[in-house]
């Protein structure tokens, strides 16, 4: 999934993107909910808008982050 989102972070200049391990970050995994990896979640002002499980293909994950 790493290099999929990669591609999409340079195409996307309005998304930022971060990767977070949750064997480093488990307060922060607990915090959203993740119970599956990969997921993607996008959050707005603060808030988490939508949520994905599982991989995503390039241009699925453009449309995902561009919401």
């Amino acid at each position: 999934m790493g290099p999929v989102v990669s591609n999409v972070a340079e195409q996307v200049d309005s998304v930022d993107f971060y990767k977070v391990v949750v064997s480093d970050a488990p307060e922060l995994a607990e915090q959203f909910g993740i119970m599956s990896i990969p997921t993607l979640v996008l959050v707005k002002n603060g808030k988490e808008v939508k949520r994905s499980v599982g991989f995503m293909p390039e241009e699925p994950l453009k449309e995902f982050a561009e919401s």
